[in-house]
């Protein structure tokens, strides 16, 4: 059985994009394979992957933006009431005595 590298890093991740297109195009190919397409098939397909990645980041990256804020803001919020319930808590128990 041939040895062939696991790639735990995400597809859309400039690490995980080069591990899989080596992968693909260099482990366990033949040397001829290599020494023709090899050699300029993975820098080539890195380079358009990793282009491909960018605006993908930049594309969602801007639209996904508001979400992001508001659902900031909401946990800032959640965060805010939890310390407002624990003060009002204590206060509570504190009178209480």
């Amino acid at each position: 059985m041939a040895y062939k590298e696991s790639v735990i890093a995400a597809p859309m991740s400039f690490q995980g994009s080069s591990a899989r297109l080596k992968n693909w195009f260099w482990r366990e190919k033949p040397v001829w394979f290599k020494l023709v397409f090899g050699w300029w098939v993975v820098p080539i397909l890195t380079l358009v992957w990793w282009v491909a990645i960018v605006i993908w980041y930049v594309v969602f990256g801007i639209l996904v933006l508001p979400y992001r804020l508001i659902r900031r803001g909401s946990r800032k919020r959640k965060a805010e009431a939890k310390r407002h319930k624990e003060l009002m808590e204590a206060l509570k128990a504190k009178e209480n005595k």
